[in-house]
């Protein structure tokens, strides 16, 4: 046997409310993380299917974005971000 229970339509909006609030702020929280994520050199390259120079001459030449983790030499991260805007550059060239 089922039991019967009335809810105000005024909590069912505020829950409604709340779901859809945290839903954005998910979303936002992704979007910060998508930001934050780098990878070096060769994960870059292993990404992508290209070699280490070539990703390499594409940091010098400024076409992918890499910020060095000690001053202007050593290791260098790309961001997420710069490898997303590089492979959307490639697919519309290719079409």
């Amino acid at each position: 046997m089922e039991g019967i229970t009335t809810v105000k339509v005024s909590d069912l909006e505020q829950l409604f409310n709340l779901n859809t609030q945290l839903l954005s702020e998910i979303k936002q929280l992704k979007q910060i993380e998508e930001d934050i994520r780098a990878y070096s050199i060769q994960k870059t390259a292993d990404m992508i299917g290209l070699h280490y120079t070539t990703i390499r001459s594409f940091v010098k030449k400024g076409i992918l974005f890499a910020k060095y983790v000690d001053g202007t030499r050593g290791k260098c991260i790309i961001p997420y971000w710069s490898i997303k805007e590089y492979l959307k550059s490639t697919k519309n060239s290719n079409q």
